[in-house]
């Protein structure tokens, strides 16, 4: 009897204890779309696994964002319910920093750790001074070719001594046709925003102010502009080497991960992961972009961030979470896991080394040798106006030849201007 009242003792006190240490713990909760591995597994929920193993103070509860999460989660920053650490990119991102929707980290921050992320991502996060955000990882763009095509042709691969005249060069030898039709397209030119304005300042122009990432003024008339804006449409119209998507119905990286029909494709190391998984068969590597006609070279980088939540009751628990996701152990696993290219300088050789993609002979060393000049996309400080005019301007000049690139890009940069002056 004596011996059951004292096991009965032990396990309350057993109970006890555990009940008291998750009374104790602060609950912590991360809002994130999924991203996943190519063996299906979501990364995220990988990461907080780790990060709840690790510590006992503390518990992460992920939740994956879906649907219309973007409206959903702004919606809860007004009403004071936000998560406690988001993940987001791009323009909308920046505006819930702008909003004052992020808490500060710069406390929280050293310099060692700032030094080991990418400028441009720095700059990007920050508002009024202050580091609003932090790199989620990076994604620096490149060109992907299609080793066969190159090979079949009899033409080089493409490297650093590439130029835009390389491009129409070696996109002849590569656009294959069966009588008056086009099988294989050299060269492709994506309407896409972050696409479009790497040509700019490959030619030396400028898109907003130089070292601004919000821009309250867009120089699209400026001749460097202009010549680059024409050139991408002379690759489609002209030299007829680069499909007009819009009227064939077919998109960039579908036509790549086809194996067929595209010999380059202009993209960045956040589709290594998916050329893998869509177009497993395909014999394929990556190189720099190639240089303007006055040697300049261009790389866009990713805007996808972390912040913790101006509203949350937990502040230091929350970072501390948020510096786990950028971390070293959190970056590694992610880097292999996903073929990400980290958000740290440090871990940049390993990237370059010992990830799938890597072993697999991905020449990823360009991803890294271009973060030293990459930049983010401009925005605007009016975006949601801005960015509704951009496509349609590229779509019917650049893409459908509709109307001349100069008279479509003068007009619009006076219409942006116009909007950006405004109170």
């Amino acid at each position: 009897m004596r011996g059951r009242i004292s096991g009965v003792l032990a396990f309350v006190l057993v109970f006890g204890v555990v009940a008291q240490a998750a009374a104790a713990s602060t609950t912590i909760h991360f809002f994130a779309p999924p991203r996943m591995t190519l063996d299906g597994k979501d990364i995220n929920e990988t990461l907080v696994e780790m990060f709840n193993s690790s510590q006992n103070d503390i518990i992460v509860e992920y939740t994956p964002a879906t649907g219309d999460w973007v409206e959903k989660v702004s919606v809860e920053f007004l009403a004071g319910t936000a998560p406690d650490v988001v993940a987001g990119w791009e323009s909308f991102f920046r505006n819930w920093l702008e909003q004052g929707h992020a808490l500060p980290l710069d406390r929280y921050l050293d310099a060692e750790l700032i030094n080991d992320f990418v400028p441009g991502h720095l700059r990007l996060f920050q508002v009024d001074g202050k580091q609003m955000a932090l790199a989620h990882y990076t994604g620096v763009s490149g060109l992907f070719y299609n080793v066969d095509m190159f090979d079949a042709a009899g033409v080089p691969y493409p490297d650093e001594t590439w130029t835009w005249d390389t491009i129409i060069e070696a996109g002849r030898k590569l656009t294959r046709r069966s009588g008056d039709q086009v099988v294989q397209w050299g060269f492709d030119v994506n309407g896409g925003w972050d696409r479009v304005i790497q040509f700019i300042w490959e030619n030396g122009g400028r898109v907003i102010d130089e070292g601004a990432v919000v821009g309250n003024r867009i120089y699209l008339d400026e001749p460097e502009a202009i010549e680059a804006l024409e050139f991408q449409h002379s690759l489609i119209w002209e030299y007829e080497i680069a499909p007009p998507y819009p009227f064939i119905g077919r998109w960039s990286h579908d036509m790549f991960w086809n194996g067929t029909e595209l010999a380059m494709w202009q993209t960045g190391s956040w589709d290594v992961s998916a050329t893998f998984t869509n177009c497993p068969t395909c014999n394929w590597n990556v190189s720099v972009r190639p240089r303007g006609r006055t040697g300049i070279a261009s790389a866009i980088h990713t805007a996808d961030g972390y912040m913790v939540y101006a509203g949350t009751r937990h502040p230091d628990e929350a970072v501390r979470f948020l510096l786990f996701l950028v971390g070293e152990e959190a970056q590694r696993y992610q880097m292999i896991a996903g073929n990400l290219q980290p958000a740290r300088l440090s871990l940049g050789a390993e990237y370059a080394r010992e990830t799938e993609a890597a072993q697999k002979g991905i020449n990823l060393e360009v991803f890294i040798e271009q973060t030293a000049y990459a930049r983010p996309a401009p925005l605007f400080t009016k975006q949601t106006e801005v960015g509704q005019l951009l496509w349609p301007a590229i779509e019917e000049s650049i893409l459908k030849n509709e109307r001349p690139v100069r008279q479509v890009f003068e007009e619009l940069t006076a219409r942006v201007n116009a909007i950006l002056a405004q109170p």
